[in-house]
């Protein structure tokens, strides 16, 4: 068994610096993820999930909600809240021990990262900038992280050895997918098409022996492979006839396939469905559901698609099949039922709601990000694993390495199929992260085996080593302390030097013979890596200690300012102040959502009042102690509070990055931007400090009124966007 390597005394003995190097990694990553963990103020998101855990776990039950995805999430931090009690702090531990676990897997399947690769991706997992910071955020994407990781191994395990055993585990961890979030319809869907691709591909192999590529005809070429597939599916779809590759196709369609049901809510305004004016999926409402006719239409497609499910399971492998359904819908009803105290609204929620609500979604385009958004993201954060995951997936293709390009299709086809959903978040680089960092761990370890150690402390090898480091660090102090001419000449200077550092390397390269220009292009690799890994851990750092809620980041999204922070801060103050005879009465205007946070973090306070503040409702005096209204009712709260409280105070409710700063690139600014030096400056001047942006942070405003026994706070966001 996979796991049981795991615990193989022997092997840990025999591979004791193995042993003591993850021990360092797991420790660091524990480290960084419960290190302040928390300071941060909760997000909105993360408000929401805390809250909804906190009620289950106060045992007013939980339904599910697709808004906030998958229930596992909500269920586990329950957990966490009954065992350890509420705060922020344990809000946020069940991602972390997420996050730490992740760091781990590359040990489990070491026998095909390879054991300097799997320790490389384990170092990368840990300080990765997305990885870390959505490790200490209470969102599911982590989660998603660790399971996608452990199925995308499976199966490429599967696939190699064939044991029936795997297949169980994939639905276990499929079932845990489904039930945190519906991007596992995505990873369901790219391993489906890869098992296919394979199959199709070998049944290509088999057919050419009947194909004259010289004399035959397109359509004659056609004809023959097709009548291969045809042949093929003719001659049964049992485990024991079939390529593993189809063999693991069927599978996944057979144990998924009723959780797609809703899918057929994308025909609901075309021209084949729209005459009956059947509703699918609901667009307000309860979003995501049938209404009225369409419930019909959704029990029938959700009941063929069992049916056809345990048919395909029948003729494939009976055994297999209702055993791993069994433990999938185990799973998956405890979870959407919530340990089934909501039987039937978690089973239709479950089943239909939680891909319609998604379905509907992809027309909002929430976020409302442009096209090229990743491609802006990514390089900001995780420039280590794109440019090594890009040489990889090169290297692997053309030495037609197998796993390699298993790894550079997950890679790819993750970038792809985030490009094209309509809504892009920074949380969700984690998907794309997960999978470059893994190509870019194996590869890298590959190249640590290839170089000749005891030649490597020779000045040309040396040279090699460093060579990357110093033109990286040569183009950057260049670029900062060059002047901005009106000409932009200065910018050949950087590419000059590097044309001159590259020329020596080549000269380098060239009296290298066959066996040792291996050994001198990976020292190159591995030290422009080492640096670039310097690099990664300063920008980990920055992004989830320093800025962990300034929104000079582009991963921080419309977040909670950390006045909020402060502000419930003196919230507490007061009340002890008032204890034990008083509690204070807090107000909140809900004006625009800005219940989230303080619905969370007022969740113990009993004299809560939560107002939509209006021309029709308007603030009135009263007996409360602080009160928060959005910035557009102020004139109104002014009047009501202007005698018994303090001048307001303008608090930051929420903030975001200056997203004007990419949204506006076209191809003309872009292509003039690349010959520019000012250009060069703030770009290299913002991803090394992140300047150039505080003073634009955008942010959606409150006004706080306090009466004079409140205790003093002192705000910090001014001071971020104007300096101290």
């Amino acid at each position: 068994m996979i796991i049981k390597s795991f615990f193989d005394t022997n092997l840990m003995v025999r591979h004791l610096y193995e042993t003591i190097a993850y021990g360092v990694i797991i420790g660091t990553s524990i480290f960084l993820r419960l290190f302040q963990l928390s300071e941060r103020a909760m997000h909105h998101d993360e408000s929401l999930h805390s809250f909804y855990s906190w009620q289950l776990a106060q045992g007013n039950g939980l339904t599910h909600n697709p808004m906030m995805h998958g229930p596992l999430q909500m269920e586990l931090t329950a957990g966490v809240f009954f065992l350890f009690g509420d705060s922020d702090f344990t809000a946020r531990l069940i991602y972390v021990i997420a996050g730490s676990a992740l760091t781990l897997i590359p040990l489990i399947f070491r026998e095909w990262l390879g054991r300097e690769g799997a320790i490389i991706t384990a170092i990368m997992l840990s300080v990765s900038p997305s990885l870390l910071y959505f490790s200490r955020f209470a969102r599911n994407d982590i989660l998603m992280a660790v399971f996608t990781f452990v199925i995308i191994m499976l199966v490429w395990d599967y696939l190699k050895k064939g044991s029936n055993r795997r297949l169980y585990w994939i639905a276990g961890l499929m079932a845990l997918s489904f039930c945190t979030k519906e991007s596992a319809f995505l990873v369901t869907g790219m391993i489906g098409l890869y098992c296919i691709a394979i199959y199709i591909t070998q049944i290509g192999f088999q057919s050419l022996p009947l194909i004259n590529l010289r004399t035959d005809s397109y359509p004659v070429i056609y004809k023959t492979f097709s009548g291969s597939i045809v042949d093929s599916i003719r001659a049964g779809i049992s485990i024991t006839t079939i390529p593993r590759s189809a063999s693991m196709a069927i599978f996944l369609i057979a144990l998924t396939l009723p959780q797609w049901a809703a899918v057929t809510g994308i025909i609901q305004h075309t021209f084949l469905f729209n005459w009956t004016n059947l509703i699918l999926v609901g667009e307000v409402g309860n979003i995501g559901m049938p209404v009225g006719g369409g419930k019909v239409i959704a029990f029938l497609a959700t009941s063929i698609l069992f049916g056809l499910s345990a048919y395909l399971g029948y003729k494939w492998c009976w055994r297999i099949w209702w055993r791993s359904t069994l433990l999938f819908y185990a799973i998956w009803l405890t979870a959407y039922t919530t340990f089934f105290t909501n039987i039937g609204g978690g089973i239709s929620s479950g089943l239909w709601q939680s891909l319609g609500y998604w379905i509907v979604q992809q027309g909002e385009a929430r976020g409302d990000q442009p096209f090229f958004y990743y491609l802006i993201i990514t390089p900001t954060y995780e420039y280590l694993p794109l440019i090594t995951s890009v040489l990889a997936a090169t290297y692997y293709i053309r030495r037609k390495n197998k796993f390699g390009i298993y790894l550079a299709y997950w890679c790819l086809s993750t970038f792809i199929l985030y490009t094209i959903a309509s809504e892009k978040m920074p949380w969700l680089l984690v998907n794309i992260a997960l999978p470059m960092i893994v190509l870019s761990g194996q590869f890298l370890g590959s190249l640590v085996n290839k170089i000749n150690w005891s030649k490597a402390l020779r000045p040309r090898q040396l040279f090699l080593f460093f060579v990357g480091p110093v033109t990286m660090i040569s183009f950057g102090i260049i670029v900062l302390t060059l002047p901005d001419y009106k000409t932009d000449t200065t910018l050949l200077i950087p590419i000059a030097i590097t044309i001159l550092l590259g020329y020596l390397c080549h000269l380098i390269l060239r009296r290298s013979n066959s066996t040792t220009i291996q050994s001198s292009l990976a020292l190159l690799c591995i030290g422009s890596g080492l640096f670039l890994l310097i690099l990664t851990i300063r920008t980990s750092i920055e992004a989830s200690f320093k800025n962990s809620d300034i929104p000079v980041e582009m991963m921080v999204y419309t977040q909670t300012s950390p006045d909020l922070k402060l502000t419930m801060k003196s919230i507490d103050a007061l009340a002890d102040q008032m204890k034990p005879d008083k509690s204070p009465q807090i107000t909140i205007d809900q004006t625009s959502g800005f219940t989230w946070p303080w619905t969370w973090y007022l969740r113990n306070y009993e004299k809560v009042d939560y107002p939509v503040f209006s021309d029709s409702n308007k603030p009135s005096a009263s007996e409360t102690n602080v009160v928060l209204v959005h910035s557009r009712n102020k004139d109104a709260s002014d009047k009501a509070y202007s005698r018994d409280f303090h001048p307001p105070i303008r608090v930051p409710h929420r903030w975001w990055f200056p997203e004007h700063k990419y949204r506006d690139i076209d191809f003309l600014k872009f292509t003039s931007g690349i010959v520019s030096m000012k250009s060069w400056k703030e770009l290299t001047q913002y991803w090394l400090f992140r300047q150039g942006v505080a003073e634009e942070i955008g942010s959606e405003d409150a006004y706080l009124y306090v009466r004079e026994d409140h205790p003093d706070i002192n705000f910090v966001t001014d001071k971020i966007r104007h300096g101290p």
